[in-house]
């Protein structure tokens, strides 16, 4: 049986809402692996793999495609989008070649790279998750010591400078942030732009929208003045 909603509920729904609204503290930045470490109680690393070239890959590296393409390792998807910008997206290998017989890296590792291929887009790679995280954290870095632009699903959004050191990423981008996000996008004006070595908090419930605790709040009213007018109703006297 449905029961009118007194004040006083009525008065803690609202409180639920406007705590739940505020509780985006906001975003925190760490400059370094060991800080971000110290703050975050676990995480997964995921290592970019090895390239798998095909025959009429460079070697040492692994075209996947130019402007829309995509690639996932263990449950993560990496994708460069053609409405940013047409550049060729690979897997670059520590053994890469630019002219056969000539090694051109000098990272050690593997590194996805969003490359460009004209003036009027930028580098981009998006990180889709299998599930929203409140912490993060990956290596990366340009060519030409561009600015790299780390943009989450939750709308945070921060700016970072790159060392310039081709394919031995030497920038740490490493968050947590109080609202949970399952996407993030790099971009730069850098016609190359490269990362790796990714760690991925544990996976969390995302948290509602303000919208859906509105039409919570809303629903909560109207079974409660539906209540409320079924009360005051009498039987009919036979």
């Amino acid at each position: 049986m449905f029961t009118k909603m007194n004040s006083a509920a009525f008065g803690a729904a609202l409180l639920l809402f406007a705590g739940t609204s505020s509780a985006d503290a906001g975003l925190v930045v760490y400059s370094d692996f060991a800080s971000w470490n110290a703050a975050v109680p676990s995480y997964t690393p995921l290592a970019i793999p090895a390239p798998v070239p095909q025959p009429d890959d460079y070697p040492g590296s692994q075209y996947f495609g130019t402007g829309t393409a995509s690639v996932t390792y263990s449950g993560v998807t990496f994708s460069t989008s053609a409405s940013l910008g047409n550049g060729y997206f690979f897997n670059i290998g520590p053994d890469f070649e630019i002219v056969p017989g000539t090694p051109a890296s000098n990272g050690a590792l593997p590194v996805l790279s969003s490359q460009q291929q004209d003036s009027g887009g930028v580098a981009n790679i998006l990180i889709t998750l299998a599930a929203p995280v409140k912490a993060f954290a990956l290596n990366f870095d340009t060519f030409f010591r561009a600015d790299v632009t780390f943009t989450l699903s939750n709308g945070d959004t921060l700016t970072l400078g790159s060392g310039g050191n081709a394919y031995d990423l030497q920038g740490f981008f490493g968050v947590v942030d109080s609202n949970p996000f399952n996407t993030i996008l790099l971009t730069s004006s850098d016609p190359v732009l490269n990362l790796n070595e990714l760690k991925l908090g544990a996976a969390v419930a995302p948290i509602p929208e303000p919208a859906t605790w509105v039409m919570l709040l809303l629903g909560f009213a109207g079974i409660g003045l539906f209540g409320a007018r079924s009360a005051r109703r009498v039987p009919a006297c036979s």
